[in-house]
């Protein structure tokens, strides 16, 4: 019980001071495991107390539904339970057969309002590996692809941008040829107004269709710093284009060509890392042997990706990556974003298998052997810790967990903090 109340108190100061997390409600419904890591032994039996805190207080004597099942498939079970005169209700829930995550969620209402809660039981979360499997020409497939890519010139065009550019860093938007002519990728550079050859990331974005604006914030701490999209479009335009493009050809950009290893769209994107990379490697203010691959959710996927495909990349953060073990659906457990093959019996879903295959971030994984540190929670039902897991589980390379159990598609502070910590150690900073 006195965790719990210190739990209480923790979640409240939490709730007051860190913008990063979503969007706070009046009432916050918490489910607290008997673990204080959350972690079981495959089949062992998990308690889970439910208290529920509004204004500081405790609320008593309301209903909980709940129910619970595996990580991000359909509950096992369905029930209700009511808050004791204390605040508290605690209820059994079966441990899981093999390596995984049991997700049990709870909702409430209160003066007219719905509030909800949730939390991922681990169990044996060590064990888990990918259900993707390795092709056999995985890595004879991405040398044939980056080496016909290395013979497109680069042709870069960089444009100063004054507006942007401040005492401490410079500001450019680039363009760069990449994978065929007539094929380029765009981004924003962010130059430290230092002597000499510097460290540089290469910062990763998340899954949308945007614009990027304005100096990167990790150029204040020293790197130079390319931030780029994946889109093949320029960076720089009026939100209204993106909102267009996003609606129309973009829509559904993570299944287009996915019948094909050779059409599917990430396919120009991965090679567009490569090129990034020769990018950053051809500027004198960069040092090549100080290059970090960074982002999160799409950014952490592409930023594994650009580990195991590039050797020139010497450290990297990635946080809940996406696009881990995405056949896992197929295999009757949870997959990573974009969750596909929830369907099994969608039209040609056999090649579509094979093609990710080529693309799933947990096969990039098995290649990444440089220093990362790595970011995700249980909570997180976007990437959610099935896929994450597995694949962080098969990296070889030296590696670091900042795990907040709590959290879901979002990072505390203190993680990124001490990510740009590590990164600074990392390069001698």
């Amino acid at each position: 019980m006195k965790r719990i109340l210190l739990t209480i108190a923790i979640v409240i100061s939490c709730c007051l001071a860190l913008d990063a997390q979503p969007k706070q409600e009046f009432v916050k419904l918490c489910l607290a495991p008997d673990h204080e890591d959350w972690t079981y032994k495959c089949g062992q039996q998990a308690k889970v107390t439910f208290y529920a805190v509004c204004q500081n207080e405790l609320l008593k004597d309301i209903e909980i539904e709940y129910n619970y099942g595996p990580d991000n498939l359909d509950p096992v079970f369905k029930g209700k339970v009511k808050l004791d005169s204390k605040g508290f209700a605690t209820i059994k829930v079966p441990g899981a057969g093999q390596p995984g995550f049991v997700n049990v969620k709870a909702n409430l209402s209160y003066e007219g309002h719905r509030y909800s809660g949730r939390t991922n039981l681990a169990f044996e979360p060590d064990k888990l590996r990918p259900t993707v499997t390795l092709p056999d020409d995985f890595t004879s497939y991405w040398e044939d692809a980056k080496s016909k890519a290395a013979k497109v010139p680069m042709l870069t065009r960089v444009r100063f941008c004054e507006e942007q550019s401040d005492d401490k860093v410079d500001v450019f938007y680039v363009r760069i040829q990449a994978v065929k002519p007539g094929t380029y990728v765009y981004g924003v550079l962010t130059v430290p107004k230092t002597p000499g050859p510097k460290p540089a990331i290469l910062r990763l974005p998340g899954a949308a269709v945007r614009a990027f604006n304005g100096p990167c914030e990790l150029a204040y701490e020293g790197f130079v710093c390319l931030e780029i999209g994946v889109h093949g479009i320029p960076v720089d335009q009026d939100p209204e284009i993106y909102r267009a493009v996003s609606a129309n050809g973009l829509s559904d950009y993570v299944t287009n060509g996915i019948d094909n290893r050779d059409t599917y769209y990430y396919r120009r994107t991965y090679l567009s890392l490569v090129r990034a990379i020769d990018y950053l490697c051809s500027r004198d203010d960069v040092d090549p042997a100080r290059i970090a691959a960074y982002g999160g959710s799409q950014g952490g996927m592409l930023s594994i990706v650009a580990a195991g495909l590039d050797k020139r990349i010497s450290a990297l953060f990635a946080y809940f990556p996406a696009f881990c073990d995405v056949c896992g659906y197929y295999n009757g457990r949870a997959g990573g974003w974009p969750h596909l093959f929830r369907n099994p019996k969608q039209p040609n879903i056999e090649a579509k298998l094979n093609t990710v295959r080529y693309f799933d971030t947990a096969n990039f994984a098995r290649f990444v052997e440089v220093p990362g540190i790595y970011a995700f929670g249980y909570n997180d039902n976007v990437c959610c810790p099935t896929s994450t897991t597995s694949a962080y589980n098969v990296i070889p390379g030296p590696k670091q967990l900042l795990l907040a159990r709590d959290t879901g598609h979002w990072l505390y502070p203190w993680q990124t903090e001490a990510a740009l910590n590590w990164l600074k150690v990392q390069f001698g900073m």
